[in-house]
């Protein structure tokens, strides 16, 4: 028998602030251009990311704005916006090549979005309610 927890796990799941405008908008444009529909998305206050990834591996605090879940692994920061590129159509996919700048660097750039992000789109009181074939790639 499988448990939910265990189909959670087999999932790419992209994991953000579901109180951050950007974020929001961030994942519209995921769900848009992911060539193959196979990601999933949770907000960061759910607590989906609780039950699938043991404890030890959730950042405390949680980060500021997004984590990717794929294939047994947590990425964080520009690693997960990386990891997240590589899953949509061509031209988006080219920036999963970013990986080979040097991680410091791009962490930095990152943390300055992810810093200002609020006041780059504001702060959202409610979700975007997606489109009905979308719906069932939210979780939680």
């Amino acid at each position: 028998m499988v448990t939910d927890r265990e189909k959670l796990q087999d999932k790419s799941i992209v994991f953000y602030d579901g109180s951050c405008g950007f974020c929001q908008v961030s994942v519209q444009l995921v769900l848009k251009y992911n060539k193959h529909q196979d990601l999933y998305f949770s907000s960061l206050q759910s607590g989906v990311l609780e039950q699938i990834v043991p404890l030890n591996q959730v950042p405390d605090p949680l980060p500021d704005a997004v984590l990717f879940y794929e294939h047994g692994k947590l990425y964080a920061a520009s690693d997960a916006a990386l990891q997240i590129a590589r899953h949509l159509n061509f031209p988006l996919s080219i920036l999963s090549y970013f990986r080979f700048i040097p991680v410091s660097f791009r962490d930095k750039v990152y943390s300055f979005v992810a810093k200002h992000r609020y006041k780059i789109a504001g702060r959202q009181d409610s979700c975007i309610l997606p489109a009905p074939e979308q719906r069932a790639r939210f979780i939680g």
